[in-house]
């Protein structure tokens, strides 16, 4: 009998010992303790993309986005920004060969790979992101060179960095699904002004892609 008791008390205290390695909060429920490292539920992608065609002019503009939830409400990440505009007929040149004006297309792609944080404030966030861009553009212009005559294809490279700063509102549209609406503005716009020199010698004036004015922005998110 004894031997019985012995072998039931040894059950039961193996049982609360299990018991025990499972914590309760004080609503009642119980909790695992949490586990360090990388989680793959915090991984958040987003961004937004835009197409437009109309009158000869095409316009591609994508711009991906992946993050962490580094906190509940503290993400950061990085993007890469592309922007693609084509104008038909872009630039009208008097060619030296036939004597006559010739329309051209333009060409201009922008390439902005960059870093962002975002805090969630309930419903609203603030941004900051910083971009690198690196332009290039392309036309046809009238022959400038020495001895030249006709026409002749001028490309211009650039770079020149940008800070957006802003805020903005999500709205939910599942469990993890977003969309959200933000106005940025480039603190660094005024600073970042220059004159870069085409391949055809001529110099011009080049500026962030956000001057002048506020940028309002639309994009969707999982995690976000």
């Amino acid at each position: 009998m004894m031997k019985k008791i012995g072998i039931i008390g040894l059950l039961l205290t193996l049982s609360l010992a299990t018991m025990a390695q499972v914590r309760y909060n004080s609503g009642g429920g119980s909790s695992k303790p949490k586990e360090k490292g990388f989680d793959p539920q915090k991984i958040v992608i987003g961004g937004g993309l835009d197409g437009r065609f109309w009158g000869g002019i095409t316009y591609i503009y994508l711009a991906p986005m992946v993050g962490y939830k580094v906190t509940p409400n503290f993400l950061a990440g990085v993007n890469l920004g592309y922007q693609y505009v084509r104008i038909k007929n872009g630039r009208e040149v008097y060619n030296t060969t036939t004597n006559r004006y010739e329309t051209y297309p333009t060409n201009d792609h922008l390439f902005s790979p960059g870093l962002w944080l975002r805090y969630n404030i309930a419903s609203f966030f603030a941004h900051a992101q910083f971009e690198y861009h690196v332009g290039n553009a392309s036309w046809t212009d009238f022959a400038q060179t020495a001895g030249g005559s006709g026409v002749e294809k001028v490309k211009l490279n650039y770079t020149l960095p940008s800070l957006l700063v802003g805020a903005g509102y999500r709205l939910p549209l599942g469990e993890r699904v977003s969309a959200y609406i933000g106005i940025y503005y480039d603190v660094l716009q005024d600073n970042t002004k220059k004159t870069v020199s085409a391949s055809n010698g001529v110099q011009y004036n080049v500026a962030s892609p956000y001057a002048g004015g506020i940028r309002p922005t639309i994009g969707f998110g999982i995690g976000f």
